[in-house]
């Protein structure tokens, strides 16, 4: 498939989604079971499953579930948000603009994050929800 821009103004390729959010600012984190990044304050993501999260080659896997584990995020709050990939097999790439990046997998058993949100250029919502096993479903 060629590359597409939706009626959200989203990108898409044959194989991931592009949120073409152009040096987006973490304005918001949140800890409960899950960690949540909002950016812009119009863009929520909120990861429920283990992730891996550093430069390239030192990258560290977190548990969500472990609130107390994941003080090393929290400088994230601030922190430009350069690219954000969503692949149809159900992994999630963010990429900052200091090059850290946050890898998040599928899971076996639940839903790994849910990526929700409006761009600039629309008011229409976009979800997206990595299913259980791999796989993701978009509306």
């Amino acid at each position: 498939m060629a590359e597409r821009v939706d009626d959200t103004g989203l990108t898409e390729r044959s194989d991931k989604w592009l949120l073409p959010i152009d040096d987006g600012v973490v304005t918001q984190l949140r800890v409960d079971y899950a960690f949540t990044l909002v950016i812009d304050s119009r863009i929520e993501i909120r990861i429920e499953t283990e992730f891996s999260y550093g430069v390239s080659g030192t990258e560290q896997r977190f548990d969500p579930s472990v609130s107390a584990a994941l003080a090393p995020l929290l400088d994230r709050h601030q922190a430009k948000v350069t690219a954000v990939e969503i692949r149809e097999d159900g992994r999630l790439h963010l990429t900052f603009g200091d090059d850290v990046v946050l890898l998040v997998e599928p899971d076996d058993q639940y839903e790994a994050f849910t990526v929700s949100g409006t761009l600039p250029s629309t008011s229409r919502r976009f979800l997206f929800v990595a299913v259980p096993g791999g796989g993701l479903a978009c509306w």
